[in-house]
């Protein structure tokens, strides 16, 4: 609900006043309409739904944006990288067949004989008859039929073996190798099985089909012999062409730009292939965009053909303008119900002020006392936050007002006696400590036992400074002292695993700085930067100063900080120093450890504190410091 200081309402109150019935009557006109109000609260309140929507809207909008162009990119590389592997388990029984039938000795003598026989020579015929029968049975295999259109072996001197014998192959004797696509660089591959751009079959010139194939020089030969497998070039289709409703469309072309598929336009199939032969890098790069559109690439070396994907820019504005209708239709709904969620609110809000102006001219006042619902003829339970039960209850509010400062006052007199108590009590409980102590340390005299004289003479020490309490800054040199006492304690109890090191002289020993600072530091050292407790401690404390500062440290050899607490720490302390220089002392930090450190060190020098934590090569350092003061 709203307050009546944030709302301008103009009022005429007009008092009547019978001192014989000691009556007041309070009059109130109101010359300013709830409705203006009400349309200014209607305006102003969905203008502000309409301002959080669209930017709502625009975030809500972007981010399906950005996770579309994600998704679409995924599905991209996705498909590109499924149809090079279709393409690779095609290729892959190809190259499998031309090797088992090189490495089959039957099959490669018969080849041997064919290539190499010198076919003037008398009775030469004979063996090459032979040598054909053989490899043509090897071609003929079932597995070669079923799976491949044909299997083919061809040499220079026109022999032409195959296993599709159903169609109308040239006849033996009349092959010729210039044929072959591709041929200069099949022989330069050195007998490598190369993956060939589809071409006519060249075998069957009556009805030449589409094909593409695998093709291998045989080496080791007088003449040129080669091994071909053919697939129809449907295969290719089967992979690479997709539905035709699709705005998605693929290519696949090999390293040297020659195209085995593409359904894009001659420019764009051309651009493709100067991409490919004049960047060789790309094949180790990722795609993004391709004039415009998204793209995604993937090279097989199995195969050396690079598979390109590319959405096309229709599919992409239809799925924005998809997202972007969505994203209107929610705005505008959640528009409409938020003003009609402001016009009720506001009607409500309105209503009270009404009631306000009905009920104050019905009141009587017969006496200044605190007034009540019921002595103003309101019932016993009303909305506490109504502009009118505000009104009437400013009066009421000066009572309690003066009722809660004598209430406050009496809490703290009750908080200053506490106080002395406890200070009373800071003063007693040492005393004691002191008189136990003394009796430990007589008894140890008796026994013979100095360490325990000792341990209780510097204990006793720490005590007396740590329980004054007449003064909040104590010297570098007092500070210092009162950690050796420490140390003295810790080294009774590490013994010989313990070695400290204080180096502090001059000037800087006369420094002022708050009380049991350092100790804290050197406690944190010893208790939290040690995983490994049968490790060797040391301790290093170094005080001087530099550029008007007076600087102290505290380094360690242990295990070192955390990355991650580190970076929470540095976080909480700057977090720290703003709220103290804002001036919001209402910090609750508690214990002694770095954050409590640095807020005394802030509350007492403001800005010119210091208190930095580093990584050592060994350990940890933890520096504090201040401007100097003598």
């Amino acid at each position: 609900m709203f307050s009546p200081q944030g709302v301008s309402f103009y009022y005429k109150v007009d008092f009547s006043v019978s001192y014989m019935d000691k009556t007041a009557k309070i009059t109130l006109n109101s010359s300013t309409s709830h409705m203006k109000f009400r349309t200014r609260l209607i305006l102003t309140y969905s203008l502000l739904f309409t301002i959080v929507l669209t930017l709502i809207a625009i975030i809500f909008e972007t981010y399906n944006l950005q996770h579309l162009e994600q998704t679409t990119r995924l599905d991209l590389d996705v498909l590109s990288k499924n149809m090079s592997q279709q393409l690779d388990e095609i290729v892959r029984p190809m190259r499998f067949i031309t090797e088992f039938l090189l490495s089959d000795s039957k099959t490669l003598s018969a080849i041997t004989i064919l290539t190499r026989a010198d076919r003037s020579e008398p009775g030469a015929q004979v063996f090459i008859t032979k040598a054909k029968a053989d490899v043509t049975t090897a071609l003929a295999t079932y597995c070669n039929t079923a799976n491949f259109y044909r299997v083919t072996f061809f040499s220079e001197y026109g022999d032409i073996l195959t296993s599709n014998v159903m169609s109308n192959t040239i006849p033996d004797g009349y092959a010729q190798t210039d044929s072959l696509s591709s041929r200069e660089r099949v022989d330069a591959a050195m007998g490598k099985a190369l993956v060939l751009s589809p071409y006519d079959d060249p075998w069957d010139p009556r009805s030449p089909r589409k094909v593409f194939s695998i093709t291998r020089l045989v080496m080791g030969n007088n003449v040129s012999s080669y091994l071909e497998v053919q697939k129809p070039y449907a295969d290719l289709e089967a992979i690479y062409r997709l539905d035709s409703t699709r705005t998605i469309n693929a290519a696949a072309l090999n390293s040297r730009g020659e195209v085995l598929f593409s359904q894009f336009d001659e420019d764009t199939t051309e651009l493709l292939g100067r991409m490919i032969t004049e960047n060789p890098s790309l094949k180790a790069k990722p795609l993004d965009r391709i004039r415009g559109n998204m793209a995604a690439y993937y090279y097989s070396p199995y195969t050396d053909v690079c598979t390109i994907v590319i959405q096309g820019s229709a599919g992409m504005n239809a799925a924005i303008r998809d997202i972007t209708r969505i994203t209107i239709l929610m705005a505008l709904l959640l528009c409409g119900i938020s003003i009609f969620l402001v016009f009720v609110l506001s009607t409500r809000v309105t209503a009270p002020i009404r009631r306000l102006i009905f009920r104050m001219d019905q009141t009587n006042l017969d006496n200044t006392e605190e007034l009540t619902y019921e002595q103003r003829g309101l019932p016993a339970k009303f909305p506490a936050d109504d502009e009118f039960v505000q009104l009437y209850q400013s009066y009421n509010h000066l009572i309690k007002r003066l009722n809660l400062a004598k209430h406050k006052e009496g809490q703290m007199s009750l908080l200053h006696l506490q106080s002395e108590f406890d200070a009373l009590q800071a003063q007693v409980n040492p005393h004691f400590l002191y008189n136990v102590l003394n009796v430990i340390s007589h008894q140890g005299l008796k026994s013979g036992n100095e360490t325990i004289c000792e341990i209780c003479e510097e204990l006793a020490s720490m005590l007396r400074y740590s329980a004054g309490t007449s003064r909040r800054l104590v010297t570098v040199r007092e500070e210092l002292d009162y950690v050796r006492h420490y140390l003295y304690l810790l080294k009774t109890r590490y013994l010989n695993k313990l070695s400290y090191e204080v180096d502090a002289q001059g000037r800087v020993m006369e420094q002022e700085m708050p009380k049991i600072v350092v100790q804290q530091l050197v406690e944190n050292a010893v208790t939290h930067g040690y995983k490994d407790t049968g490790k060797n401690m040391l301790i290093g404390i170094r005080g001087w100063i530099e550029d008007g500062f007076w600087f102290i440290e505290v380094k360690n050899n242990g295990d070192g900080f955390d990355p991650a607490k580190k970076a929470q720490l540095e976080q909480q302390m700057a977090e720290l120093r703003n709220r103290i220089q804002e001036g919001n002392l209402n910090i609750d930090i508690g214990g002694m450890g770095l954050l409590t450190i640095y807020a005394r060190l802030l509350i007492l020098f403001g800005t010119k504190a210091v208190l930095e934590i580093a990584e050592c090569p060994e350990g940890t350092m933890v520096k504090i410091g201040a401007a100097c003061t003598k």
